[in-house]
């Protein structure tokens, strides 16, 4: 009887370890940041026909080497506490950076769409989308991950307009200097304002969070009165700091770089958006993320395990209220005005249909949220006005408005009953369906 050893396969001759240097992995994402401003450059017309095909090879060809470059480990535990780590995300992502990174220089062409498709108007659409992901992204961390419904939203929309009217205009300060006071301000009075957390929660505390919604009306009416009078806040536009004019595309005048136009707002906006939305991702990756998810789970067994229950109220009441207070400045800064009506109960119903349609306990669910809630019902009007047979019933346009709520309300409905978890479930599940299909084909090709 003879003794048979298994060799062990050095990590460099296993085919399913492979490893990449950081500068490799991150080449597909300089390659997509990098590629709409060179061709922008160079007179780049996105609608002419070989140009629409060097630009789809380009993402071709960014996925696929992002796909090619993932490092893949499976006796390493470590690679899977890292974000897009798997091959299919490393190259969703880098093509998603590149869609994103040129769709300003495509919304900003004189393209003219047959007919007469509002081509100029989803510049703004689109801004909206990115400013609202952003707050929906933190109603998210609230009600999706915490599991405590709150009802404040508009609330410290009101407090970060506060905030960069009062540092901005009054103190004449930096509208950099804006934002990160208006976190610590949210972030203060989120936690105090989540106290009735500790001892309500559901429809109680829904309610609790109601008063708030109002209280901080009142203050806001009282302070515009006081401060500008009946007439409403009147923002002027911020500028990029001097020690950013080096960034490639930044054309100072008279030494001072206004971000005034909707191409400009779509670069602050989106940075913005991406550093608040990774943060949340991180923060629901970490300990006290884990810790949010078990309180929402049953708070009495989560104390069992040892988790501090008021600790992790109040901090997703901070976190969630410090980024949205953030929202709310650079909402009131990109609007340049606001007013006594600026801010109604309403709003927080349209943050509740964003993440219940995009799908709760997601970052991708208030991105599909957002994009469903502001493009549909630009597209709806359109529609309306514009194609063939629809134009010509007189119902549709003499109520334009109750029948793009009634779309709106049943396509929500539909969501509901259909998926869910939501359009961000939807992806997921159609995601995995084509993976899943293209394993099968590449393994019986490899048969």
């Amino acid at each position: 009887m003879s003794d048979t050893t298994t060799a062990e396969v050095p990590a460099s001759l296993d085919p399913s370890v492979r490893r990449t240097t950081p500068a490799v992995r991150a080449l597909p994402f300089l390659v997509a940041l990098a590629s709409p401003p060179i061709l922008d450059n160079i007179g780049w017309n996105p609608f002419s026909g070989w140009k629409i095909l060097v630009g789809f090879i380009v993402l071709v060809c960014v996925g696929r080497f992002a796909w090619v470059t993932a490092e893949r480990d499976p006796s390493d535990p470590r690679l899977a506490l890292k974000l897009w780590h798997r091959p299919d995300q490393r190259a969703l992502s880098a093509m998603t950076c590149l869609v994103l990174v040129a769709l300003p220089f495509v919304l900003g062409t004189d393209f003219d769409p047959p007919m007469d498709f509002p081509w100029n108007s989803w510049f703004r659409i689109v801004n909206y989308i990115v400013l609202f992901a952003l707050g929906a992204g933190a109603f998210n961390l609230l009600a999706g991950y915490t599991g405590q419904l709150s009802m404040a939203h508009a609330a410290f929309l009101m407090i970060g307009t506060m905030v960069g009217a009062h540092v901005g205009l009054i103190w004449e300060q930096s509208f950099w200097l804006c934002l990160p006071v208006a976190a610590l301000a949210g972030a203060a009075l989120g936690a105090l304002f989540g106290l009735p957390a500790l001892r309500l929660r559901g429809l109680y505390l829904m309610l609790a969070t109601i008063g708030v919604h109002f209280i901080v009306l009142l203050g806001w009416k009282e302070y515009l009165v006081h401060y500008f009078g009946f007439a409403g806040v009147r923002f002027t536009a911020p500028s990029l700091p001097s020690w950013l004019h080096w960034i490639p595309g930044i054309n100072p005048e008279d030494g001072e770089f206004l971000i005034n136009s909707q191409f400009r707002w779509f670069w602050l906006n989106l940075t913005i958006t991406t550093l608040g939305l990774l943060f949340i991702v991180n923060v629901v990756r970490s300990r006290e993320g884990r810790a949010f998810a078990a309180v929402r789970d049953r708070d009495i067994s989560a104390t069992l395990l040892g988790i501090n229950v008021a600790r992790s109220k109040l901090v997703s009441f901070a976190l969630s209220s410090a980024m949205v207070s953030v929202s709310g400045c650079l909402l009131s800064y990109y609007n340049r005005a606001r007013s006594e009506d600026s801010f109604n109960l309403e709003q927080v119903l349209d943050y509740g249909i964003i993440i219940v349609v995009g799908g709760f306990m997601g970052i991708q669910g208030a991105i599909f949220g957002s994009i469903f809630f502001f493009a549909l019902p630009m597209y709806f009007e359109w529609m309306r006005e514009e194609l063939p047979f629809i134009s010509d019933i007189d119902f549709f346009s003499r109520y334009a408005g109750e029948v793009d709520l009634a779309i709106r309300g049943i396509l929500v409905v539909v969501v509901l009953v259909w998926r869910p978890d939501g359009l961000a479930g939807l992806w997921q599940s159609g995601k995995k369906r084509l993976l899943l299909r293209f394993d099968g084909s590449r393994a019986g090709t490899g048969q």
